[in-house]
């Protein structure tokens, strides 16, 4: 067992009896975990332990699923080496289960980290709303309030299962769990040293339902018919292959990546068929339809920017034939998000992942009628949804004064190649927090990454650890302005030997430094454009 004297509560050090309710010992300075059942846990208020039962995978450990209040249920994995330290991972989608970015993308338990996730307050399939229909405590609870509580609630446990309470406490999220991640931020300032908010989804009313509607009745006009986008799997192909023709080489490097897609102006109007020569062609209401994807769209008094050049391939994991095109197939289901569980739950038929949470979005939180339609719909209406709904929902402030007065600090990212939340919109949060308050940047760092898409993959180098820069930066005091970026094996996320290459701090740009090798890291540097 692990020995942390510094760890010790008072009582123990002063050789007392442990906290009310606490099941360990300790011998020397070594603590060690209690009993694992039901009856080690502690008892707190409108708290109900379910089960508690012994874990060996990926190490030794003890699996506790609870319940908040009346279902908001979480799962709290107590490691039996703890190393003193919590970090809550978060979820994916509609959430639904109890995926844990956390444990997903590092192996937190083995490295003796204590870690809990939610299912924020109701069961089901991550790309289904229809719990939320008409039920708003099930909608506080998705928006912010099962988070919150399950952080506290776990923080508790762990101070009376283990003597004493955690001495680092972090949030890691990608997706819906980078929106849970800028939601503790924001909301509950004091629950968290160092937060990771990765492709957050923060904006549900503008983003997800706004623009993404708007990019369903574009993708498919008829919401009845949806095997086959405007942009089908052909012209798909065509238009990422121009776009890395014309643009791939900018950065000095043919590599499928576009370290800094802003610097591409590929004109899609030259693909259309009858004004070029070639046989590569997009009919015209494609070239319309790709047009609107890339650009800002505008609906019912609202603005969101649209996708980045460069995630168009169908090669893409996780780009425009996952999120924007597709086409229905039958039987066949979406991942749509990296470490997600297969759905136990069913799931409707959907062309991509886009169109999936837009539908249920606008069906069961804004109208509030499953028989909704985006045909002919106008937006009508929309602003006042959205100004009922944004204070639930979006985690949109700001504001971070109270958590970085407290001495956190967020690290924020978005892979360039992302082709379900746009890189640009998490630009805009960022850029908004330095407006706000410019001396921000001491503690907020956001982090673009060439060549990722949706939270990892893609043809970039996409294993940054997150959590240990989160620590250096907490142990340091010293704000990263590059990051290593090695490529890793996708299921392990470990180093594959292949290299590596860095990441930098907005608005700073990876730079190739045009003679060094592709893979190695110091071929780049950081340089902000001019």
């Amino acid at each position: 067992m692990p020995e942390f004297p510094a760890l010790q509560s008072n009582s123990l050090r002063a050789g007392l009896a442990p906290l009310a309710g606490a099941a360990f010992v300790v011998i020397g300075s070594t603590a060690i975990a209690g009993e694992c059942s039901v009856e080690g846990i502690p008892t707190l208020p409108d708290v109900k332990v379910l089960s508690a039962e012994p874990g060996t995978e990926p190490a030794p450990h003890c699996r506790v699923i609870g319940r908040i209040g009346t279902e908001t249920e979480f799962q709290l994995l107590l490691p039996d080496e703890w190393n003193g330290k919590f970090v809550m991972g978060g979820s994916g989608g509609f959430a639904g289960n109890f995926d844990n970015a956390a444990v997903d993308y590092r192996n937190v338990v083995a490295d003796g980290w204590a870690t809990v996730s939610t299912d924020t307050g109701h069961k089901g399939s991550n790309i289904v709303a229809s719990w939320a229909l008409n039920n708003l405590e099930r909608q506080v609870s998705f928006g912010f309030q099962a988070v919150h509580r399950t952080a506290v609630t776990s923080k508790a446990i762990l101070a009376d299962y283990y003597g004493s309470e955690s001495q680092r406490n972090l949030f890691f999220g990608c997706s819906r769990g980078g929106g849970q991640a800028l939601i503790v931020a924001q909301r509950s300032p004091n629950v968290f040293d160092g937060i990771y908010a990765g492709a957050p989804a923060y904006s549900w009313t503008k983003e997800m339902a706004g623009r993404w509607t708007h990019d369903a009745q574009i993708m498919f006009p008829d919401s009845t018919q949806i095997s086959t986008p405007v942009i089908d799997g052909e012209a798909l192909g065509i238009l990422g292959a121009a776009i890395m023709e014309q643009c791939d080489g900018l950065d000095g490097l043919v590599d499928g990546v576009l370290n800094d897609p802003r610097q591409c102006d590929f004109d899609v109007a030259t693909l259309t068929c009858g004004d070029s020569t070639s046989t590569q062609c997009l009919t015209p209401e494609q070239v319309v339809a790709a047009n609107a994807i890339y650009s800002d769209a505008e609906f019912g008094g609202a603005t969101w920017p649209g996708t980045p050049m460069g995630a168009e391939l169908p090669g893409n994991p996780l780009g425009w034939l996952i999120w924007i095109t597709g086409g229905h197939i039958e039987g066949a289901g979406i991942d749509f998000h990296p470490g997600a569980e297969e759905s136990a739950f069913e799931e409707p038929p959907i062309p991509n992942a886009r169109w999936g949470f837009t539908t249920q979005l606008m069906k069961h939180f804004f109208y509030s009628d499953p028989e909704w339609t985006y045909d002919g719909y106008d937006f009508t209406g929309y602003d006042h949804h959205a100004a009922r709904l944004g204070p639930t929902l979006d985690a949109d402030n700001p504001d971070l004064s109270a958590f970085r007065a407290n001495g956190g600090k967020l690290i924020i990212d978005n892979g360039w190649m992302d082709g379900s939340l746009t890189a640009y919109g998490t630009i805009d949060y960022y850029e908004r927090v330095m407006e706000f308050d410019p001396t921000a940047r001491e503690d907020v760092r956001l982090f673009v990454r060439p060549g990722v898409t949706h939270c990892n993959g893609g043809p970039g180098p996409d294993g940054t650890n997150y959590i240990a820069a989160l620590e250096a930066w907490l142990d340091t005091g010293v704000a990263p302005d590059q990051l290593d970026a090695p490529y890793v094996d996708p299921r392990t996320r470990q180093p594959n030997g292949k290299g590596g290459r860095i990441i930098c701090a907005h608005p700073s740009v990876v730079t190739y430094d045009g003679a060094g090798e592709a893979d190695d890291p110091s071929s780049f540097s950081c340089e902000v454009p001019e």
